[in-house]
């Protein structure tokens, strides 16, 4: 019939790559800029989706949307290496022609957006790390200064020499830590992913701050979800984080309080297309923080307190970044509360 609208002429002339695939699995079109992405497979039709996309990730996800009837959208796809290496968003739509029941991928080129933010973020880093740098080495003069002093006093034979032996003691060790923080934030983190209970995680670190939590009359509470899976992370790295939230809330109440550790999954919050998220919250019965601490929360140096270097936030935001996972703060009537999502992806 005459004006009747072909749907073939339209995927034709689309500008992006697109397949059709049945219920089994299998191509059954695909358009030019589809072949022309995935040359290096010929003939797309008629083989089946992952021998077409050579990725077992976007194979799960087809069968999630037909078996659910709910599309997927932005689902990550990297195809080639190094020079050659292109960046795909895939979003699949349930599809019923009437003939045949299925699915439509279309794929959007993000290469030249990916190495465009890629160039953003390393001359952020560059940025960020002159920055961190250069606020260590004015704190150090604080400590340099006070050691210089105590030598000087020392050679006078002025004073107690007992008490500036522990004064140097102290801030040398103010030193160390201010360097080591310095540079642990500075660098780029290698992380040794093994398949880690973060509950296991979690009573090391109560464990390591039972005796303040004690001294100071601070109840801990444990409300785990025991149904929780272990999940691929750096439980090293993981350590570092819940130590620093878990010390963090026990300085909040100096004069007691109650500590809760909490665990479950946070079914409206998830980071990565089709992947349950992992939520640990960390909530103290302290005063919180103020607007102008709150505002720079996880900048570097962004202290309240009077001998912090303002890393721990920092570096703690960083590591949960690189397992691609989420540190957010907020305020929940009288509580403190900070919450570590992280994706459960295996």
């Amino acid at each position: 019939m005459k004006g009747k609208l072909d749907f073939r002429e339209l995927l034709e002339g689309l500008g992006e790559p697109y397949l059709f695939v049945d219920g089994s699995g299998m191509v059954v079109y695909g358009n030019p800029p589809a072949r022309e992405t995935f040359a290096s497979m010929g003939q797309v039709e008629g083989k089946s989706l992952e021998e077409v996309v050579a990725n077992k990730g976007l194979a799960e996800a087809l069968a999630r949307v037909l078996e659910e009837g709910r599309a997927i959208r932005g689902f990550p796809l990297n195809l080639g290496a190094g020079d050659h290496e292109r960046h795909l968003l895939a979003s699949i739509y349930p599809m019923d022609t009437g003939k045949n029941r299925g699915a439509g991928i279309l794929f959007r080129d993000v290469t030249r957006l990916r190495m465009l933010e890629e160039r953003e973020e390393k001359a952020l880093t560059i940025s960020l790390v002159e920055e961190v740098l250069s606020r260590a080495f004015h704190q150090l003069k604080g400590p340099l200064t006070g050691l210089r002093g105590a030598v000087q006093l020392l050679e006078e034979g002025n004073g107690d020499p007992a008490e500036y032996a522990r004064f140097i003691r102290r801030e040398v060790l103010r030193l160390q830590q201010l360097v080591e923080d310095a540079l642990d934030f500075s660098r780029p983190l290698v992380l040794e992913r093994v398949e880690t209970n973060v509950h296991r995680v979690l009573e090391e670190v109560l464990s390591t701050f039972k005796h303040q939590a004690m001294v100071q009359g601070v109840k801990v509470e444990r409300l785990y979800d025991p149904s929780l899976p272990s999940i691929m992370a750096d439980p090293f790295r993981l350590y570092q984080v819940f130590a620093n939230l878990v010390k963090n809330a026990l300085e909040a109440m100096p004069q007691g309080g109650v500590l809760r550790v909490k665990t479950g999954l946070a079914w409206n919050k998830r980071l990565l297309p089709g992947v349950d998220t992992l939520s640990v919250r960390v909530e103290d019965e302290g005063p919180g923080l103020s607007p102008q601490v709150e505002e720079q929360l996880f900048s570097p140096f962004n202290t309240s307190k009077a001998k912090g270097t303002g890393l721990g936030l920092s570096t703690a935001y960083k590591i949960i970044k690189y397992h691609q996972g989420h540190l957010w703060y907020k305020r929940e009537g009288s509580w403190t509360v900070f919450e570590v999502l992280l994706p459960m992806a295996r």
